[in-house]
């Protein structure tokens, strides 16, 4: 063969950032963005976006590699920023709008960035923690605000739309490679301290086409609308920020996620698609017992969520109401979920179980040691990894636990999982939470019990650890319910060795972005005396 030499006649660096500007030219008059009354098309957000990169390069000097930071609820200027912050050759790291000041002082040392973008509300937040991070330093990044309403009163602070005032009008977006970072985003830190993950422009742009894919957000649409329901700042709202500028579809911008909120918004604009955690179906569950809501979409709604599953009664009625439920396993590192399958009722083993429909990666189960796949029995445990294009980068400042995550050439999930004949992979839990009773016999997941005890319409939180297999239960403001009761609505939905013996009611630990700090719970299971039972 020749040595064909690669040419900008066939071979462009991918990034996301291409299906925006095509956006623009090939969707310009179609609505882009909504948020209440401010409606943008496609022309107006490329537009919006081009002028405030080029008011970053110009006036705040930002340099191919700088962190950008932004904290903010899902509203346009966070998706503006998404692009922006790429068009100018800087990293986009959109923060957990949950950390509290201490774990934000900590993030923001590791990020150092340059400029932060922040909402009015999280102004004594990001204050209090760069107080904590840079003292008097002359190093403190410049901060822009986006006002919470549009009759906010002006501060000492820039104001976001006087940034995009300071546009520079002959302003070209500057070119990234396709391997240069294009996003930091936060691990939850559940198990340890948060660590920054980077992704690449190439792997955010298969990813974006993958999540297509995967979703089926176009399976009955070629116009989708996408409701904000999960946060933009995980995994960059799982790629549908840039999934959605390559569809030229709508997006439906929500500051607060309420259960009237959802339906409002479903009926108002066609919404076709949204997603997030799975504790958006008891939201819409219990929206719909109290309230007494029908269904009356005037077509179905497809609703993907992520984490472990309610109970069967719970995805019945959501699926009644007029919602086709699917459900995703992934992470952080995965740029979101990996797989995503349609839930179905007549299977319950279904809830823990995934099949990858469509994705770039690989999925096995293996020993950690050997690195060999376990038998695929449906029994014999072994760590989920993943292989493939749509993975991160790896961990921002931090190469030994990049290493770490990497050894053995796939990247450690430290899930526990199992292969059935099928080829199907069964997700069972983190390495660190499952529990082998001390029988020896089985294996249980407290996700799936933690999953139960959340859909008792009195629990707000709920962890389970230990092998005698100890609940500890948050109820709810107002409610009431006995250790009995609890129990008695495990047994009605679990197999009796994944029944807890004792349950504990209390406030949970909890880090600063709502996660349960196990390891707190499991020092206190040890501390009761977990020979007795209820």
């Amino acid at each position: 063969m020749d040595p064909f030499s690669p040419s900008p006649a066939n071979f462009l660096p991918l990034s996301p950032v291409t299906f925006f500007k095509r956006a623009a030219a090939v969707y310009a008059a179609r609505p882009s963005v909504i948020y209440g009354s401010r409606v943008f098309t496609w022309s107006e957000t490329y537009g919006r976006s081009l002028h405030l990169a080029s008011a970053l390069v110009h006036h705040f000097h930002i340099s191919p590699g700088d962190v950008v930071a932004a904290m903010a609820p899902n509203v346009p200027e966070l998706y503006e920023l998404h692009f922006a912050v790429p068009m100018a050759g800087a990293i986009i790291s959109p923060l957990n709008t949950k950390l509290d000041a201490p774990t934000l002082s900590l993030l923001l040392q590791q990020l150092h960035p340059k400029l932060i973008f922040l909402d009015s509300d999280f102004l004594p937040t990001v204050l209090k923690s760069l107080s904590q991070t840079y003292g008097n330093s002359i190093q403190f990044p410049a901060l822009v605000l986006i006002p919470t309403h549009p009759d906010t009163p002006p501060s000492e602070f820039l104001d976001y739309n006087r940034v995009l005032g300071m546009r520079f009008d002959d302003f070209t977006p500057r070119t990234n490679a396709e391997l240069d970072a294009i996003s930091i985003n936060c691990t939850s830190g559940s198990t340890g301290l948060h660590k920054g993950v980077v992704y690449s422009h190439r792997a955010a742009y298969l990813n974006s086409l993958a999540t297509i894919f995967r979703s089926g957000i176009c399976k009955n649409t070629s116009s989708p609308v996408f409701l904000w329901t999960v946060d933009m700042f995980r995994c960059n709202g799982w790629c549908f920020i840039w999934a959605m500028a390559a569809l030229g579809g709508c997006n439906i911008c929500l500051r607060n996620v309420t259960a009237d909120a959802i339906f409002t918004n479903i009926e108002l604009h066609k919404v076709t698609l949204l997603c997030g955690p799975s504790t958006l179906l008891k939201m819409i569950y219990e929206s719909s017992s109290f309230n007494n809501f029908k269904p009356w979409f005037s077509r179905r709604v497809d609703l993907i969520v992520a984490g472990a599953l309610p109970i069967n009664e719970i995805l019945t009625k959501v699926t009644e109401l007029g919602f086709n439920i699917s459900y995703g396993y992934g992470m952080t590192e995965a740029m979101g979920p990996a797989m995503i399958r349609p839930w179905k009722p007549n299977f319950d083993e279904e809830i823990v179980q995934f099949e990858d429909l469509f994705t770039s990666l690989e999925i096995d189960v293996k020993d950690p040691m050997s690195m060999e796949s376990v038998l695929g029995d449906g029994e014999t445990l072994g760590e989920v990894m993943l292989r493939g294009n749509t993975l991160m980068s790896g961990y921002y400042k931090n190469l030994k636990a990049t290493r770490e995550a990497f050894s053995g050439d796939w990247y450690r999930t430290g899930d526990v999982g199992v292969r059935h004949k099928s080829g199907r992979i069964e997700m069972k839990d983190r390495a660190k939470d499952i529990v082998v009773r001390a029988n020896g016999e089985a294996a249980v997941s407290t996700v799936q019990v933690e999953a139960v005890l959340m859909s008792h319409p009195s629990v707000a939180e709920a962890a389970v650890v230990g092998e005698r297999l100890c609940g500890f239960v948050k109820l709810k403001n107002g409610s009431r319910a006995s250790a009995e009761e609890i129990v008695e609505f495990c047994r009605t939905h679990l197999p009796e060795f994944m029944i807890p013996e004792r349950v504990v009611f209390g406030d949970l630990p909890m880090n600063s972005v709502g996660k349960v700090q196990k390891f707190i719970v499991r020092e206190k299971a040890k501390e009761l005396n977990t020979n007795s039972t209820i």
